[in-house]
């Protein structure tokens, strides 16, 4: 589980970008909708030298209903 303000959202996934970033897939409920969430997170120095991966503004996050135009788009990528 992964907490973004006041929401929790659930991993899907993830895909390591370099040593310090990577994409979290998740999915969570925000004001009664199904919500999915694509963001970079960073890793960073916690205390007592722990590494935390923290969430950046660098993402989407749009209402589950729009997840087959989504991945039409996505796999539209395949052609070019």
């Amino acid at each position: 589980m992964l907490k973004r303000g006041n929401l929790i959202m659930k991993k899907l996934g993830e895909l390591e970008i370099t040593d310090n970033k990577k994409l979290v897939l998740a999915i969570g409920e925000y004001k009664g909708d199904e919500r999915i969430d694509l963001r970079q997170y960073i890793k960073v120095k916690a205390k007592k030298d722990e590494d935390k991966w923290i969430a950046t503004k660098k993402g989407i996050n749009f209402n589950s209903e729009w997840l087959d135009g989504f991945v039409e788009m996505i796999e539209k990528l395949r052609d070019v």
